[in-house]
């Protein structure tokens, strides 16, 4: 493994000390009928972690372990494109992979498309979106995984259904007027064409309030790093009936049912001392509800929420600047008299040379879930370089 390590860290080195002008699309295209622009995105992660799987992530888990895991992979690859047709016509293309190669998440295996949309924007208090993109629903899943306070979202955002993820196909309606943003859309469910016929559309929809900075754009951030005054405040929903879900309980999965989850989430970033040091502060609170078709089987409820924050620390180590931060996340699980409860912390440190696009990562998990008394202990090492 030490090979395999130190082929890692060069590259890792390379990426981060590379003088390649950080997050600015490369322009391919410029002309009378518009503009194209790349950009290319690389996170690769070392982890270590007991033989238990963290429970909630996959739909087609690799198979149980019987040793604790040391694993090296590429996390997230994407390849990401954007026309400009017009002043009011944009079309996004996203290609990527995530979780190739490793031992612990498979979930999302191989190259594939990740966005396909257009984009029609008459104002910036209505635009139209069709395509695949992501849903609106919770912040943190409206923020790049590659921008995360930590090295990667709270289990909490992996209580909705998807197998893509957090995208779904459909169409979107949605815009600004000052501090306030709304998102309303209806999507076909993601996978369920080919499990469930009978399905119905999938709706999705988000209603927030910004303070003090405005954030405008589709995705969101973790941390803006010192560098905006932000506090939102968001309510969102999803409902889709006669749905399936892979990450049922094992019986479950097939079976047909309504599904409805809610949830509030806050986002707060404060700058302090012009922006050498900051505080973030994020929490989510979300209530899922699964009734069954199926006469007799008792409706499965879930609550999850979590709290986590961070701290950009002043001075500079280096050509970067270090920011701790800490998560706090629970989920609990009815299903008649059967309960569950799942627990976990975890501290991060996180040391950006160019923001959120040259960084490295570290955090340490502990999870622990009941009845099953599961005692999980996670390290991971996270390097990013986007260009």
């Amino acid at each position: 493994m030490g090979a395999r390590a130190s082929k890692w860290a060069v590259l890792a080195t390379v990426l981060l000390a590379s003088d390649i002008e950080a997050h600015a699309a490369m322009t391919l295209v410029e002309g009378e009928k518009g503009k194209l622009e790349m950009e290319v995105r690389l996170m690769a992660w070392a982890l270590y972690n007991g033989p238990e799987l963290l429970p909630g992530i996959n739909s087609t888990p690799p198979p149980a372990q019987e040793e604790n895991i040391a694993d090296l992979f590429v996390r997230r690859a994407r390849l990401l494109l954007r026309g400009q047709i017009s002043n009011s016509l944009e079309i996004g293309l996203q290609l990527g992979q995530d979780n190739i190669g490793s031992k612990v998440l498979r979930d999302d295996a191989g190259f594939r498309f990740k966005d396909v949309y257009i984009l029609y924007k008459r104002n910036e208090a209505l635009q139209l979106m069709t395509g695949q993109f992501k849903i609106p629903f919770l912040r943190q899943n409206l923020a790049s995984g590659f921008n995360q306070l930590l090295v990667d979202r709270s289990l909490v955002t992996a209580l909705r259904p998807a197998i893509e993820g957090s995208r779904d196909q459909g169409g979107m309606i949605w815009g600004n007027h000052r501090g306030l943003q709304y998102r309303a859309g209806v999507f076909d469910g993601s996978d369920q064409e080919d499990t469930s016929t009978q399905s119905s559309l999938r709706g999705t929809s988000r209603l927030s309030w910004n303070w003090f900075s405005s954030e405008p754009g589709l995705g969101m951030t973790g941390t803006t790093l010192g560098q905006k005054k932000v506090l939102q405040l968001a309510f969102q929903a999803d409902t889709q009936n006669g749905r399936l879900d892979a990450r049922d309980e094992a019986g479950f999965t097939t079976e047909p049912r309504a599904y409805r989850a809610w949830a509030v989430d806050a986002f707060y970033d404060q700058p302090f001392a012009e922006g050498r040091w900051a505080v973030t502060v994020e929490g989510a609170w979300l209530e899922r509800r699964d009734d069954y078709d199926t006469d007799g089987l008792s409706t499965r409820s879930i609550d999850g929420g979590y709290l986590q924050a961070g701290l950009l620390i002043p001075g500079r180590v280096g050509p970067g600047r270090i920011q701790v931060a800490g998560r706090y996340e629970a989920i609990d699980t009815e299903r008649g008299s059967a309960t569950s409860e799942l627990h976990a912390r975890t501290f991060g440190l996180t040391w950006f040379t160019t923001g959120h696009d040259r960084k490295i990562q570290f955090d340490h998990i502990n999870s622990r879930e009941q009845p099953t008394d599961l005692d999980d202990n996670v390290y991971r090492l996270s390097f990013v370089a986007s260009f």
